[in-house]
């Protein structure tokens, strides 16, 4: 009972929800790198990182090293759910420029989604600093929690794909602009035969700027639907300020929950720390590590 208690938790959380009756999945992770989430989820015109995988595919055309990603992410004090992500961005070839990720959530030996991308980006010849992007994006859904039960409903999981796609414009100066078309062709899972409407994966857009001032203080703001919904828009943003090019601390305010951050780079690498505040559920924290070459 605890873990069919603990999956309805997620539903809150605007992932997914399980119960005997229905299943719903909709893969809106908003939990991708702990420096977009410190930032108030307000990533699409930065994506100057590996996290451009999933935020802007087109933004890997500013990345020229490779570098592995891990984040993972402690939701509303309860252990059983996990939240990991891994990415990574490719060497460039013939002028293009690859990127890897895998999302996982779920509630343990009961629920998982699992969503992974591959994504490339050219910069277009027609505009200096332009680039686009495209993932292509698969997504898995199970539910061992029904096996156990004998669920004969239950048809072993499913899968459907889909793609994002991204543009992105970098100035050359202080200001850039991105914008995305996430899950283009509105995918929809279910986990019971009996389901009469399965959940779609809804198609979701997404547009944003940033500024740096002086080299040190960066603005983001993104504006996003939600649930599909294009008249249904709401507003994220966030502050980065730089110190020696080491230390960065950042707030954010995301769909009106405060987001706070810190992050530590050298050369070859950078640890990037996040928290949500939620006074209803708890808070998220989320702790992501980079490697680069």
């Amino acid at each position: 009972m605890r873990r069919w208690l603990l999956t309805a938790l997620i539903l809150l959380t605007g992932g997914t929800a399980l119960a005997p009756e229905r299943a719903e999945a909709d893969f809106r992770h908003a939990r991708m790198g702990a420096r977009p989430k410190a930032l108030g989820s307000a990533f699409v015109s930065l994506a100057d990182d590996a996290n451009a995988v999933y935020w802007n595919p087109a933004g890997l055309a500013q990345i020229d090293r490779s570098s592995l990603m891990l984040t993972r992410a402690w939701l509303y004090s309860v252990p059983e759910i996990y939240n990991d992500y891994l990415c990574t961005t490719l060497p460039t070839w013939r002028g293009l420029h690859f990127g890897l990720s895998w999302v996982r959530l779920g509630v343990d030996d009961t629920y998982s989604e699992n969503t992974l991308n591959l994504a490339a980006a050219v910069r277009l010849p027609w505009l200096d600093g332009l680039a686009a992007g495209v993932a292509g994006k698969l997504f898995r859904l199970e539910a061992p929690g029904y096996e156990r039960y004998n669920d004969p409903a239950y048809n072993g999981g499913d899968h459907d794909f889909s793609c994002d796609l991204g543009l992105h414009y970098d100035s050359g100066g202080a200001w850039k602009l991105g914008a995305v078309l996430y899950n283009l062709t509105s995918p929809e899972l279910q986990l019971l035969s009996t389901t009469s409407n399965p959940d779609p994966v809804y198609t979701e857009f997404a547009v944003g700027g940033s500024y740096l001032f002086r080299d040190t203080l960066l603005l983001v703001v993104d504006l996003r639907d939600r649930e599909g919904e294009w008249n249904n828009t709401v507003l994220h943003g966030g502050a980065e300020i730089w110190f020696f090019n080491a230390l960065a601390l950042r707030s954010g305010l995301d769909q009106g929950l405060v987001t706070i951050g810190i992050g530590l780079q050298d050369v070859h690498w950078e640890a990037d720390f996040a928290l949500e505040t939620n006074r209803d559920l708890g808070n998220v924290y989320m702790l992501s590590f980079t490697v680069r070459k």
